[in-house]
Formats: C-alpha cells, structure tokens, sequence
C-alpha cells in the first residue's frame, strides 16, 4: 500500500502537473477569474519547480492590480533573486520599485 501511495506523490509533483497547474492558472488570469489564478500560482510556486519564478510573478502581479502593492513586491523579490536574468520579473519590480520613489 505504502508503495502505491508514494507512487502517487511522484505523480502529484512531477513536472507535468506542475506545467497543468501553471496553464490551468493562465486560463484563469486571462478569464478574469483572479482569485483562482493567484492561488494556482502560489501552488505552483509552493511545488519548489522549473515555474516557481513564473508563478511568483504572475501572482505579483494580479496582487499590485488589485492594491496590495508591498505583497507584490515581496513575491517579485524572491523571484527575482531565484532568476535575475527574467526580463519580466526585473521590469516588474522595477516599475513597483518606480512607484515608491514618486
């Protein structure tokens, strides 16, 4: 029984659900359904995977549309400091970085 069930966990984090949840999220953020896209890319941020930076972003980005600039920042940080060479993850902390100054 023990086997069947850490079988499953390896199904459950792997690569390709991981990819599912992020494309399942990006559905969400483009039909405007906010709440569920934000909470896909933390879970996918929270599986540890090759999107964790991605989701981060992403998930910073609903956040400062909806007002919650200092949460946003946050997030954009730790994804930055995982991948500083992403363009949209440094032009986003950048113009909430902007904001601060003005």
């Amino acid at each position: 029984m023990a086997n069947a069930l850490g079988k499953g966990l390896e199904i459950f984090f792997s690569q390709k659900h991981e990819e599912s949840l992020f494309q399942k999220a990006l559905t969400c953020d483009e039909n405007g359904e906010y709440l569920d896209a934000f909470h896909l890319y933390m879970y996918v941020a929270e599986m540890m995977g090759k999107l964790r930076s991605k989701a981060l972003n992403n998930a910073a980005v609903i956040l400062a549309e909806h007002g919650f600039l200092e949460r946003a920042k946050e997030l954009l940080r730790v994804a930055f400091s995982e991948d500083p060479e992403n363009p949209d993850i440094r032009e986003n902390l950048r113009l909430l970085q902007e904001g601060d100054d003005k």
